[in-house]
């Protein structure tokens, strides 16, 4: 069966599983724009907010507090009390403008864009392979470490913190389970596979799709 061609791959992956060296070792060879940690820029942006309150909750479902700040919010209409609610930041008005400046951004491709639910939000596209990043909690805390500081048990805790976070993001916000094999195209055990390998073949997929006369501009690590 003949496959289209790819400009758009989504990256899902484990907390310190490599998924942002990765979607950046892979846009450098393919010569194509990575969309990672500037979604929180963009989105702080459209919102007038800084980008570090948007970091604090990205990726996030609200917790419990959040839930019963907005329902205190929705007043009766025979309440005596009228709240101003215009402009009032919730987790889900982050949510959807981090889906719409994903959805804009996908508008001109080619394009690798990081987490968010990218797998949910283009499953049905053309032209669209979508990859995942696993590995054991115990092969990713080095990185975690590494990268944020901290001791191995803190890393441990961290990686499954998060892990939680993005499972709820995606579940409450696009229905799915956030690793629902079924959703992914290409998945990698980067306790297993070099972060290189995992970029080499999936490079190798999408130029064996490339229509016959195109050549897309790569720069070979």
């Amino acid at each position: 069966m003949q496959q289209s061609p790819v400009d758009l791959v989504t990256v899902s992956r484990e907390y310190g599983a490599g998924g942002s060296e990765f979607a950046q070792l892979l846009g450098t060879h393919l010569g194509w724009r990575v969309l990672d940690h500037d979604i929180v820029e963009s989105v702080a942006v459209q919102l007038h907010i800084r980008a570090g309150v948007v970091e604090e909750r990205d990726e996030q479902p609200p917790g419990w507090f959040s839930r019963i700040a907005a329902t205190l919010l929705i007043a009766p209409p025979e309440s005596p009390l009228q709240l101003e609610t215009t402009g009032i930041l919730t987790p889900d008005s982050i949510a959807e403008a981090t889906h719409a400046a994903i959805v804009e951004s996908a508008a001109t491709p080619p394009v690798v864009i990081v987490g968010h639910a990218g797998q949910c939000i283009f499953r049905d596209r053309p032209g669209t392979l979508q990859v995942r990043l696993t590995a054991s909690v115990e092969s990713r805390a080095p990185r975690i470490m590494a990268r944020d500081g901290g001791t191995l048990p803190e890393a441990i805790a961290r990686a499954r913190h998060v892990d939680a976070q993005r499972r709820g993001y995606v579940q409450r916000y696009y229905r799915q389970d956030w690793a629902d094999p079924a959703l992914f195209d290409v998945q990698f055990n980067t306790s297993r596979v070099t972060i290189a390998e995992a970029v080499a073949t999936v490079a190798s997929i999408i130029e064996a799709r490339e229509p016959a006369g195109h050549s897309t501009p790569v720069t070979r690590p």
